[in-house]
């Protein structure tokens, strides 16, 4: 064959395969928003109740103890997100119980626990969330003057990727939903950053190009606003490290399994307790018994 024909031959095949590969592209984007859609219609959680670091019985989220407007005094936790800290599948357990009784046992205190999560949520959607959270006046600052520690956990950002919408980005609403915890509520807020989803186990390329590229922009982004923000970064990718091995990934590989769960609830109490050494650390009292 002629060089002249060879020539020939490539550009033609060349359409052809930028066809093939938006068509496969297409594809399993359809397949990816479709799985996250039929992740709303599964229960998220709602609770409000308050936590002791012996309640086991508020392992399974039962409301033993309910919140109510007496115990304004308390230490708070909020906890909003996607799927990375909402309870998923039989013998989940919930994140926001397990990080209220951690809290709890780094107070030494019952603790206030209020969430509202849903999975595959978009930032859209979880902004109703923080809403009713600021809301609630089970929630509110104490007016005695009381100053227990009020923290915030937040993650959002993998549904944004996955169905984006067309009226808001993404990054836009996290960055009101940091600014609305910190100034209506008063929290010391805790972002686990956006997963790089490219990276979980099943995606395929080309997907797996895009969703890598817009997660990395997803999280940087996200763990900037923090930092500006003066919030709490915690990187998903480094907490659920090693998943194909140890397997924090549940059958689903959209959200966390029972151990993963247990880790990001680890990290998320770590980095708790490091602020509030930090906050110990920095009081006038301290400096002045230095």
């Amino acid at each position: 064959m002629k060089a002249s024909t060879k020539l020939l031959v490539a550009s033609l095949s060349l359409p052809l395969i930028a066809g093939a590969g938006a068509a496969v592209l297409r594809m399993q984007s359809n397949r990816m928003r479709d799985l996250f859609e039929r992740d709303l219609n599964l229960p998220g959680e709602d609770i409000a109740m308050t936590i002791g670091p012996d309640d086991s019985s508020a392992e399974a989220g039962t409301t033993s103890a309910p919140l109510d407007t007496t115990s304004e005094d308390l230490p708070a936790l909020v906890v909003v997100g996607d799927s990375w800290i909402a309870k998923m599948g039989r013998g989940a357990p919930s994140p926001a119980v397990l990080m209220g009784r951690g809290l709890s046992a780094l107070l030494g205190q019952r603790v206030r626990v209020r969430a509202c999560t849903q999975p595959g949520a978009r930032g859209e959607e979880m902004s109703e969330h923080i809403s009713a959270v600021l809301a609630d006046s089970r929630m509110r600052r104490s007016r005695s003057g009381s100053s227990g520690p009020r923290f915030a956990v937040i993650s959002m950002g993998s549904a944004d990727i996955v169905r984006p919408s067309v009226y808001r980005s993404g990054v836009a609403v996290f960055s009101r939903a940091i600014h609305r915890l910190e100034r209506e509520g008063g929290y010391r807020v805790v972002v686990l950053t956006c997963p790089n989803l490219g990276l979980l186990p099943g995606v395929r390329r080309p997907l797996r190009t895009i969703l890598r590229r817009s997660s990395r922009v997803v999280s940087g982004s996200q763990w900037l606003m923090a930092v500006s923000s003066h919030a709490l970064p915690i990187s998903l990718n480094e907490v659920l490290s090693g998943t194909s091995q140890v397997g924090l990934l549940a059958d689903s590989r959209r959200n966390p399994s029972p151990l993963g769960y247990k880790q990001i609830v680890a990290a998320v109490l770590a980095r708790i307790a490091a602020d509030l050494d930090s906050q110990i650390l920095s009081t006038p009292d301290s400096e002045e018994h230095k």
